[in-house]
């Protein structure tokens, strides 16, 4: 269809869903255009026409003019092509449409890496020479730089952060012409201002600090590049290129050049090959007993010390004593045969004191070291004189119930009584004690530390018993483990009195009667555990004295046949291993076979099945030292309580550089009440000394619990600090440790030759810092003013305007029949045929 008159913006300009605008646009088209295929032809076809019916009107008229008064001579053609015109306007049927412009703003992703390499301090921070994070640099440049309200200008600006996956973290709409201006009027305020207050951090700043454990460089890209709603400009890239894992970002370029989008990458972090040596693990049993022997093992990294030697010294000092003096109790001479190594260390301890230790490992400072500050690191270890007192639960003589019954009885540190259900009175077991039934008071239950449970019957408790076991686990911090089995476990969970031991359990059970069958619960062939992310982090599962080994070991493990089908993990549980054969569960994900969740201030900790004894095959000493592990994992809210009045507990021991820690609290008041208050404060002392302030709000579901969170940013050991309230020199202390993978500490060193070939190969332009891409550098102008608009314009056609065509026609129809008879009324007057 061909306009007779242009398009006009007459009437509204407002802001489209997702970022643009809409006009509404005022269209007359003639509508008997679209019927023809050759609009030309038609026009000279109807051109001609009116060429011809004009001049015999005239010749009619010309005939006739004689005896007329020279006024009706023009007046009376005039009247017939009047009419003739309006006909030709009625034939050709004009039309009125609202159509809508839609302008669609393009979009500037800014692709931030957040991985653990950003954490590495070489970036400069100010005039001076000291040095501050990748990351810090990084969000300092993006909150104090001009650069996104450069790019605001143009495009929306979405910030975006990588690491295993792209989070998208903040977006910024394109600010119109009046918006500009309103904020360059406030610039000019704010520069005229004497005082100018500080900007809070931002949360988007937040969330840019290095958490990840891997960098997947060309997956973030193909995920950038995936077609939206929104045009891409540009993709701004800021990163070390520490490219790790994941698809090869350069087999994107062709990806990249199909949907024709420039990338801009930023060069972060020092492009020198850095020279340290490091203390890259260190680790002690943390629990131990008067005068027993220990083994300390660490391990030594150095880059660019090949031929160089370094001094390691180990440390133990009284973490409660006030003034307490570190001891040397070994030391160590390391040589580097090459660039980059890594060297394994062992001392032997035999503390004799009973109380809290801090063993610190020591390497000797070289003055090259340009990361003097991780030559350190410390774990706490607890000596304790108390035995562990264990229950052991079994509805039958399982085999994992034999071995550990038999290994707990040999060990001299622990008490172990035994409740087996279903056996006979009298029956002999290797026990320091023998129940009948389970413990009905507190008295009875409430010196227990932990309590082992293999396939128990809890339908054989009744509700006074099953209060107390969910007491001794909410409030005196319990350690309760749960083995489901194939004869009992379907049974109790259907029975809805025991909704207080469901409630204990860190699974979600399937409340049905036919929930157990063969194809659910067991395989003619065993699988492995498949561990998580976090379950190879959980040293209590480690068969060795680190995750490497352990993986190692837990490799040569040909598995279990069954796991018992459960609905998922409850919420804020941690699924640690899932039973990997894929024909097995009832959802979409494998079933849960380790997990485990804190309930009140007690730990509880689950297994999906009994044949764990089946790791004897592999060494008879692999069993015995992960239900050790366990048992100690478990009941350390009471073993390890500082305080009779509360306990602070953490998931674990070891995390990663940028993991949160969540941060139990279990309190009481001087009447050994649960206490009441909104909230209480605890103080985080990091590595390097510094403090903060934790903030621990009240649990409503658990009176006197408290919980807070907070992430670690650096490496080494990190102190969790809580005064008792209403309390002198009452204080609970917890210790973590914090370090950081290999995968992203591999390589340090900037990746210029892949920064630079994403960038030149995509259209783009490679800066080698931070200040060059804010502020331009040399032939280079500032990244901000090198990306242009995309933004696309489209038109939605709308439907004609019924009242317009109506009001046309009553008009064409008064000025037809109005000009004709005017016409037909003046020949009668003037007696003409």
């Amino acid at each position: 269809m061909i306009s007779l008159w242009p398009k006009l913006d007459v009437l509204l300009a407002v802001t489209a869903p997702g970022g643009g605008s809409v006009r509404e646009l005022v269209t007359y088209e003639l509508r008997r255009l679209a019927h023809f295929d050759d609009p030309r032809l038609f026009w000279g076809c109807l051109v001609a026409l009116l060429v011809a019916v004009v001049v015999y009107v005239l010749a009619l008229y010309r005939r006739e003019q004689s005896p007329l008064p020279m006024l009706l001579r023009g007046l009376l053609p005039g009247l017939r092509l009047v009419a003739l015109a309006g006909a030709v306007l009625f034939f050709l049927g004009l039309e009125k449409r609202v159509d809508q412009q839609i302008v669609t703003d393009s979009e500037v992703l800014l692709l931030i890496d957040t991985s653990q390499s950003m954490s590495v301090e070489d970036e400069p921070d100010g005039t001076d020479n000291t040095k501050t994070t990748r990351g810090e640099a990084v969000s300092k440049m993006l909150a104090e730089s001009s650069m996104i309200e450069t790019l605001q200008q143009r495009n929306d600006v979405s910030l975006l952060g990588f690491d295993l996956q792209v989070k998208r973290l903040k977006t910024w709409p394109r600010r119109g012409e009046e918006e500009q201006k309103t904020a360059n009027v406030v610039e000019l305020d704010s520069a005229e201002s004497p005082e100018p207050s500080a900007a809070p951090i931002d949360d988007w700043q937040q969330q840019l600090q290095p958490r990840g454990i891997e960098t997947r460089l060309g997956d973030a890209l193909k995920e950038a590049l995936q077609p939206s709603s929104k045009p891409l400009a540009g993709i701004i890239l800021v990163s070390d290129g520490g490219q790790n894992i994941g698809i090869d970002p350069l087999s994107l370029i062709e990806a990249s050049q199909e949907f024709d989008v420039p990338i801009f990458s930023v060069g972060v972090g020092s492009s020198q090959p850095r020279r340290n040596v490091r203390v890259l693990e260190l680790s002690a049993p943390a629990r131990l007993f008067p005068k027993d022997h220990a083994t300390v093992r660490a391990l030594i990294q150095g880059e660019d010390f090949a031929g160089r030697s370094v001094d390691v010294e180990l440390l133990l000092k009284s973490t409660e004593a006030d003034g307490a003096v570190a001891t040397p109790v070994g030391q160590q001479r390391v040589t580097f045969d090459e660039a980059r190594q890594t060297i394994p260390l062992q001392f032997e301890i035999e503390p004799a004191e009973i109380g809290r230790l801090t063993v610190e490992l020591r390497i000797a400072v070289s003055a090259d070291d340009q990361y003097p500050d991780d030559n350190r690191r410390q774990v706490e270890v607890e000596v304790v004189e108390t035995k562990t007192r264990v229950l052991l639960v079994a509805s039958g003589a399982t085999r994992d119930y034999r071995f550990l019954r038999d290994q707990l009885r040999r060990d001299r540190y622990t008490t172990v009584d035994v409740l087996l259900q279903n056996a006979l009175p009298g029956i002999s077991q290797g026990a320091d004690s023998l129940l009948t039934e389970f413990p009905r008071t507190k008295e009875e239950l409430y010196p227990y530390d932990c309590i082992v449970a293999f396939d128990p019957n809890w339908a054989l408790l009744d509700a006074q018993q099953a209060d107390l076991l969910e007491s001794w686990v909410a409030e005196e911090s319990g350690g309760l483990i749960v083995v489901a089995g194939p004869i009992h476990t379907s049974s109790w969970v259907q029975n809805p009195e025991l909704a207080k031991i469901r409630a204990l359990y860190p699974v979600e059970f399937q409340r049905r009667l036919t929930l157990l069958d063969d194809g659910l619960y067991g395989s003619k062939v065993p699988w492995p555990i498949e561990f998580s992310r976090e379950g190879e982090e959980s040293d209590f599962l480690w068969l060795a004295d680190s995750a490497a080994e352990s993986r190692s070991l837990w490799s040569r493990f040909a598995g279990i046949f069954g796991c018992y089908a459960v609905k998922g993990p409850k919420p804020g549980a941690r699924v640690l291993g899932r039973y990997s054969d894929p024909d097995a569960g009832i959802s979409v994900d494998r079933p849960v076979y380790l997990a485990e969740h804190f309930y009140g201030g007690g730990r509880v900790f689950y297994m999906g099945s009994g044949e764990l004894w089946r790791l004897r095959s592999v060494d008879t000493s692999y069993f015995e030292i992960l239900y050790t592990r366990l048992i100690r994992h478990v009941s350390q809210g009471r073993l390890l309580r500082g305080s009779s009045r509360g306990s602070l507990l953490v998931e674990r021991d070891r995390y990663t550089v940028g993991d949160d820690v969540v941060v139990r609290a279990q309190l009481t008041s001087a009447s050994r009440e649960p206490l009441q208050a909104e909230r209480v404060t605890a103080r985080i002392i990091s590595p390097r000394g510094e403090g903060r302030n934790l903030l621990m709000n009240a649990d409503g579901n658990r009176p006197g619990n408290f919980v807070g969170q907070f992430n670690v940013r650096q490496q080494g050991a990190y102190r969790v600090e809580l005064a008792v309230p209403d309390a002198i020199d009452d204080q609970l202390v917890k210790r973590i440790q914090v370090y950081v993978p290999d995968l992203e500490f591999e390589q340090t060193r900037r990746n210029e030759p892949l920064l630079a070939a994403i960038a030149t190969q995509t259209g783009g332009l490679y800066y080698t810092s931070l200040t060059a891409a804010a502020e331009g550098s040399g032939s280079l102008p500032p990244v901000a003013q090198k990306i242009e608009s995309r933004a696309e314009e489209k038109i939605l056609r709308g439907a004609p305007d019924q009242v317009f065509a109506e009001q046309l026609n009553r008009m064409l129809l008064a000025i037809i029949g109005g000009a004709l008879c005017l016409e037909w009324l003046l020949r009668r007057l003037m007696k003409l045929a």
